[in-house]
């Protein structure tokens, strides 16, 4: 059995502290901006992409060495330094602080660990080996990548548009017929071939059928 439990998080306006100033950091920093999270940075110095990010709204630097009075409210923390016992400190603090941690490529300092994460707009696919190999991960995402296109983005932004509609005007045996009929491949194979409009056209049909 796998020993992390897996979840995806709403990080939006959830304060997460970034203890490095390097690539590493640069790309985590990156990625939790994307999905709304308000970082706070912790290192003496940043690369310049790094350094860029920086804006005092939903990115903040504190130009220091890390202390343990910076977790604060932190709902995440990853510790992307060089240093192995800046890495260990970070994570001892986290965890008496009961916070998750994750220290980049040192699963066994870590509470919880990234995946390698494939995205075609609400479509996400996370994967891990647990930390055992991410390169393999990054292997199984990649050959994922040339089986969901983005088509994929547009058929759920599609779904998700009658999402509220049909929730609120059709009976449960309704629901359960639209749903059926909306996924059971035509319209994900006109919209693979360029012909939303007519995507479209089955849903409403479909719709206004029941």
């Amino acid at each position: 059995m796998a020993d992390y439990y897996p979840i995806f998080a709403d990080l939006r306006q959830k304060t997460v502290l970034v203890v490095g100033g390097g690539n590493v950091a640069y790309r985590k920093v990156q990625t939790l901006l994307e999905h709304g999270a308000i970082v706070w940075i912790v290192s003496p110095k940043l690369v310049k992409d790094l350094e860029a990010l920086v804006d005092s709204k939903h990115c903040f630097w504190l130009k220091k060495e890390y202390s343990a009075d910076d977790i604060q409210d932190a709902a995440l923390i990853f510790s992307c330094t060089e240093k192995d016992e800046v890495n260990a400190v970070v994570s001892c603090d986290a965890q008496k602080n009961k916070r998750l941690i994750n220290v980049v490529d040192d699963p066994e300092k870590c509470t919880f660990i990234v995946p390698s994460i494939m995205e075609r707009g609400d479509l996400q696919v996370a994967v891990s080996t647990g930390g055992s190999s991410p390169i393999v991960a990054r292997q199984i995402r990649e050959q994922l990548q040339t089986q969901y296109g983005q088509e994929y983005a547009e058929y759920l932004a599609l779904l998700k548009e009658w999402r509220n509609r049909v929730k609120s005007d059709l009976s449960p045996e309704q629901k359960k017929r639209f749903w059926s009929k909306a996924t059971d491949g035509d319209v994900l194979a006109l919209i693979k071939n360029g012909r939303l409009s007519e995507a479209k056209g089955v849903i409403e049909h479909c719709f206004r059928s029941l």
